[in-house]
């Protein structure tokens, strides 16, 4: 392991023992916990196709020296993850196309990324060193930040979810509300047919921003369970990126998308 990565480790141990733990995906310095960029306050698909990566194609660098090999590995995973369920291919990036590339690195605090969808000029996504299965290096949180790169934003502020949920506002503490909020009628997102999806990588945990460890979210039907999984693509998340990308149907499963 590389010295830089030594000290990485070592800072995310500090980070994570010595205190009560937070979910890397959710700090309070970020819109929704996670986007660094310009927020988009609502629905769940970006339809407009100037975000989408052209053929599908995802160019992509990750910084040498970030990372350990067995950190390398999962990014990789999870790449290939998404690609066994998709049409969406990803490719190392040359110089020549590092303008237009995501950048995949840890140099900063959590899991983040700096846009959503294609932006034609470079792009990032950073993710903190934990040990792996644990933090960013959870694998759905890995393929979290890369589907925001596709062009998905989080599940609850889907135009739908007060159908679904019950935000427990009395829970979150004020200045977070902004990262709950889903009253934008104007931008162009969607579900692409497939509804609202509890199990989806994109939606947030149940207790997502509280300020005193009661849920701030609530969901009003069965089948939540699992809701801010951080294990699997579900089904609708497969099925809504083959849509947006009008990829040819896919045979996946749950169990397939997991093991790979």
């Amino acid at each position: 392991m590389l010295p830089l990565v030594f000290a990485l480790v070592l800072l995310s141990d500090k980070m994570v023992f010595s205190k009560p733990f937070m979910d890397p995906e959710l700090l309070p310095q970020y819109f929704q916990g996670d986007i660094i960029g310009e927020p988009f306050r609502a629905r769940n698909g970006m339809t407009n196709e100037i975000y989408h990566w052209p053929n599908g194609i995802v160019y992509y660098i990750i910084e040498k020296n970030h990372f350990a090999d067995s950190h390398y590995r999962e990014i990789l995973r999870a790449i290939s993850i998404i690609e066994a369920n998709s049409c969406i291919v990803f490719t190392p990036a040359t110089e020549k196309e590092r303008f237009k590339a995501v950048i995949i690195k840890s140099n900063g605090l959590g899991c983040n990324s700096l846009y959503l969808g294609f932006r034609n000029r470079p792009s990032a996504v950073n993710l903190q060193i934990y040990p792996i299965g644990e933090g960013c290096f959870r694998i759905g949180s890995i393929i979290h930040e890369l589907l925001h790169v596709l062009g998905f934003e989080h599940q609850h502020v889907a135009q739908s979810r007060d159908q679904y949920v019950n935000i427990q506002w009395d829970n979150i503490s004020p200045e977070y509300n902004i990262n709950f909020v889903n009253n934008d009628k104007t931008s162009k997102w969607d579900d692409f047919g497939e509804g609202y999806d509890y199990n989806s990588l994109m939606h947030y945990l149940p207790t997502a921003f509280s300020k005193n460890g009661q849920p701030t979210i609530v969901a009003l039907k069965e089948g939540a369970a699992n809701m801010g999984q951080r294990f699997y693509m579900s089904e609708k998340d497969i099925r809504k990126l083959n849509k947006m990308y009008k990829c040819a149907a896919k045979d996946t499963s749950i169990e397939d998308n997991f093991l790979i």
